[in-house]
């Protein structure tokens, strides 16, 4: 347990001394050597062992989708909500080269007891605008991951906010905006434990 406690203060110190502010160039590499050694948290790695740890247990996936105020209740597959999440979670902002397209940002909050870490587009046409996890300070566990995307398509305006709670469910508002017209939300929810 020691040990345990142990490897989780060090990995909060290279999480933590990471986000330090300020660039150091490689002489005569032109690189930004901060963003490139740095290490983002792997969310969408995490999400596909959510995802694995989901096909291990005996649970089923209730889908509730909501429109204007009208929920729809169904099971759903799997398989299939492993696509779906999987999309979601894409792309990989963690890896070279999406990487140098964000600023990270960690902040402790030592009276929730969070460990909070902030991803952030440096420019607005970045499909994945911002992303938020949130870990317990105590062991490291992400308690939620929330991504904010927008995107356009056929004249319209996308936006997608994701909120996954880590072994319980995953939420996907997404907000339509076409000009002249009224946005449409869509509120779909994955539920997998309900307690």
């Amino acid at each position: 347990m020691k040990l345990y406690f142990l490897l989780s203060i060090i990995w909060m110190g290279a999480i933590l001394s990471g986000c330090k502010p300020g660039t150091t160039p490689v002489a005569g590499s032109g690189q930004d050597t901060s963003i490139v050694h740095k290490e983002y948290y792997p969310i969408t790695g995490y999400i596909k062992s959510q995802l694995r740890w989901l096909d291990s247990v005996p649970l089923a996936v209730i889908k509730y989708t909501t429109i204007n105020l009208r929920t729809d209740t169904s099971i759903i597959e799997k398989k299939d909500f492993n696509a779906i999440a999987e999309q979601l979670f894409l792309p990989d902002i963690s890896v070279l080269p999406l990487k140098e397209q964000y600023d990270e940002v960690s902040f402790i909050d030592a009276s929730l007891g969070t460990i909070s870490l902030t991803y952030a587009a440096r420019n607005d046409t970045a499909l994945v605008r911002k992303a938020d996890v949130l870990l317990n300070q105590t062991n490291t566990a992400v308690s939620t991951i929330y991504i904010e995307k927008a995107s356009q398509l056929s004249g319209s305006t996308v936006t997608q906010k994701i909120l996954w709670t880590a072994n319980k469910s995953c939420l996907v508002t997404t907000i339509t905006q076409k000009t002249g017209t009224p946005e449409r939300v869509t509120e779909e929810r994955y539920v997998w434990d309900d307690r």
